[in-house]
């Protein structure tokens, strides 16, 4: 799933989980088509950080927050562990 950011934030200034939701414009398929036998052979001639930025692909439809609200679902309850305050 590939999200598309809409508004932004100040440089330096992190954005509040609980205020996340203002800043998605939309969200997408996303699909991660490389594998790991060929990005070892990318990573030779392209070095560490270029060999995964090779076949990605997106959809072509971008679907609203508003679009997806009708669909929305409450999630089973989890156990979850305490997040962490700078988080």
């Amino acid at each position: 799933m590939g999200t598309f950011i809409g508004k932004g934030n100040k440089l330096g200034e992190p954005i509040h989980i609980d205020r996340a939701q203002d800043h998605i414009f939309g969200h997408c398929l996303l699909n991660d088509w490389s594998s790991r036998d060929i990005q070892k052979w990318e990573y030779v001639p392209l070095g560490p950080f270029l060999a995964k930025n090779f076949a990605s692909t997106i959809s072509c439809w971008i679907i609203t927050p508003e679009a997806l609200a009708p669909f929305k679902i409450a999630l089973p309850d989890q156990d979850r562990a305490q997040l962490m305050p700078y988080l």
